[in-house]
């Protein structure tokens, strides 16, 4: 048995702009061609994975992330145009297939934790971004895999401390300037693994850049893991030889960030759905919507399917009180 952990950003993302075109200076695109592409893209994505359960990992919705906090400029560069057909692709996924998202998080994260998580069922995360590879779960690349592969924590480590050396340009950090891969790897195979940190902090002190500078590179390059996130939703950061700093995502003070619950199964099912910022913990072996319960459902919410039920209970009591005082009416007046 396999549970799945899908990047659903880059699935939807990928369908969508598969469809868009421009007509008369105006993006366009075909919801329902969308879709389908979606729906190829996860066919063929599964084919080696064989998975018994599907879960759809999304970046937080508000798009503010915890390393926006730490780095303002992350991810500052992109400024291209959003396929039009996006949000349609976004809905059909969320309602199909049972989703998660965490308040601060980019779907990586997600992927990243729940890709650890003792509870779930041989999780294999699912994605084409070069980034799984720096996490020590078990992954799979459609594009460059045949089958799923465990990297070992050395080697994640071992790779995280090689990106933040190079920077990542798509996601706007420029790491140590001059240092490629070639460079990157050379600082990095003259030390032992315990001593990785080290050579990286002394690459960025060679070309002038303080220690401060080097530490914040490498928590931008890390994908949070298990221990990085608890269940109040804040995240640790990374520190060089301890446990790490906590810190409270500033999204966690927004509302619009939502976690849909659904098993992932071709049958049709119910829809749970929440705002939670807690990770998933429940197993996912089974077909039933019971298989994830998110536990901190804002009171609101609670309270007012309370009321509701509290109603529904008085008004079919008095009801049926109504039907019972005109029934013996009837009777008396027969008699």
């Amino acid at each position: 048995m396999t549970t799945a952990l899908v990047d659903a950003d880059i699935v939807a993302f990928k369908a969508a702009a598969k469809t868009m075109d421009r007509f008369d200076g105006e993006l366009i695109g075909d919801p329902k061609a969308a879709i389908r592409e979606a729906e190829h893209i996860m066919k063929m994505w599964m084919l080696h994975v064989k998975p018994t359960s599907i879960i759809m990992c999304w970046s937080c919705t508000t798009r503010k992330y915890f390393r926006h906090d730490i780095y303002p400029s992350y991810k500052g560069n992109r400024t291209g145009e959003r396929p039009p057909c996006l949000p349609d692709v976004t809905s059909y996924l969320k309602d199909k297939y049972r989703s998660v998202t965490y308040r601060g998080l980019e779907a990586d994260d997600v992927l990243g934790i729940l890709g650890m998580s003792p509870t779930l069922v041989n999780p294999v995360a699912v994605s084409i971004d070069k980034d799984m590879q720096t996490l020590p779960i078990k992954s799979f690349n459609p594009d460059k895999m045949v089958r799923p592969l465990r990297i070992s924590v050395g080697m994640a480590d071992r790779l995280m401390f090689k990106q933040s050396l190079m920077g990542d340009s798509t996601d706007g950090y420029a790491g140590v300037k001059g240092i490629g891969a070639v460079k990157a790897d050379k600082i990095l195979d003259s030390c032992r693994p315990q001593d990785m940190w080290l050579a990286v902090r002394q690459a960025f002190l060679n070309n002038n850049y303080t220690e401060e500078q080097a530490i914040t590179m490498v928590r931008l390059a890390r994908i949070l893991r298990a221990e990085d996130y608890n269940e109040e939703g804040e995240v640790r950061l990374w520190l060089p030889r301890n446990q790490g700093t906590w810190m409270r995502p500033s999204a966690l003070n927004t509302t619009s960030s939502k976690v849909e619950s659904k098993p992932s199964t071709t049958s049709s099912q119910s829809v749970e759905t929440s705002q939670v910022t807690k990770p998933l913990l429940s197993p996912t072996s089974s077909n039933t919507s019971a298989d994830i319960k998110e536990k901190d459902t804002p009171k609101g919410i609670s309270k007012k399917q309370s009321g509701t039920s509290t109603a529904s209970k008085a008004k079919s009591i008095k009801s049926t009180k109504k039907t019972k005082q005109t029934k013996r009416k009837k009777d008396d007046h027969e008699s």
